[in-house]
């Protein structure tokens, strides 16, 4: 759904439908970012617009793309989309808020090149909803996994089995004194605030580089430079990223019946298997 026409592009963005909108400061990038969310019709899946990066003076219409595997162009430290030169990156946990709470069709303009980060939980993007009124959808299993689907490399793995109900699983193995192995699983049946509250995490030292010490979990050599909401957050933000990625299939993956099972995955790979299945599911 790239390259829109000129109508369809200012419908799509027509004020009557905007549904919520936030102005801040992004974490990553230092600069202003302007997230608008707008109604779309069913059928049209999760759609960023973004001005075009050629466009120096932003007055020309905004460019479009679907939230699919297609457009992924770099998996290193997040999921970043685009097209051409336009590039938006941390869109895991948007995707992953949209996701637990049912809105599978979603018009999304964004002026900067990043989604707020917060604390790197999916927690603002659940707040947004609920303060603008966006109401959760229900969410339906009605989409059969005909096989098996695996991807693998070296000894990290994920592999999605026909189920009766959507699930996930990850085994975290950090050579860290508070995470070491674990295994975390969630479904469709628990509560949501249990993958939407996980924030991101990682070495001090790089989030120090970053500019991020100060407003996410870092982990030291014996420990976290805050308190975990859970003894188990680290691993359950796995999770969070994984369904975020899952999204890129197309569609709300929690409609799948399929257990998810990663073993220290992560976005490249989670990206991978996303393609496979829109490939097996017929949504490419």
């Amino acid at each position: 759904m790239t390259n829109l026409l000129a109508e369809d592009i200012k419908k799509a963005l027509d004020p009557g439908s905007k549904l919520a909108s936030y102005k801040g400061r992004g974490l990553t990038s230092k600069q202003d970012i302007l997230v608008e969310l707008y109604r779309a019709p069913e059928g049209a899946g999760i759609v960023f617009f973004m001005p075009n990066a050629q466009d120096q003076d932003k007055k020309g219409l905004p460019i479009s793309f679907p939230a699919k595997t297609s457009m992924v162009v770099n998996t290193l430290r997040n999921v970043v989309l685009g097209v051409d030169r336009t590039r938006l990156c941390i869109v895991e946990h948007f995707l992953c808020a949209a996701t637990l709470w049912g809105l599978d069709d979603l018009y999304v303009y964004v002026d900067g090149p990043e989604m707020p980060l917060a604390d790197g939980s999916a927690e603002f993007w659940i707040k947004l909803f609920e303060e603008n009124g966006i109401e959760r959808r229900a969410i339906t299993c009605d989409v059969t996994l005909p096989t098996a689907v695996t991807v693998e490399k070296g000894d990290r793995s994920i592999i999605a089995v026909p189920a009766e109900k959507f699930s996930v699983t990850y085994l975290m193995d950090w050579k860290h004194p508070l995470i070491g192995q674990k295994w975390q699983s969630w479904d469709v049946s628990r509560d949501i605030k249990e993958i939407y509250e996980a924030r991101t995490f990682g070495m001090l030292k790089e989030h120090e580089m970053l500019g991020l010490d100060k407003d996410v979990v870092s982990l030291t050599e014996d420990g976290f430079t805050m308190p975990l909401k859970s003894a188990d957050e680290p691993v359950r933000h796995k999770l969070l990223d994984l369904i975020g990625d899952l999204a890129l299939i197309g569609i709300n993956p929690l409609r799948i019946k399929a257990r998810f099972i990663s073993i220290k995955g992560g976005h490249e790979m989670d990206v991978d298997i996303a393609r496979k299945l829109a490939s097996v599911l017929g949504l490419q």
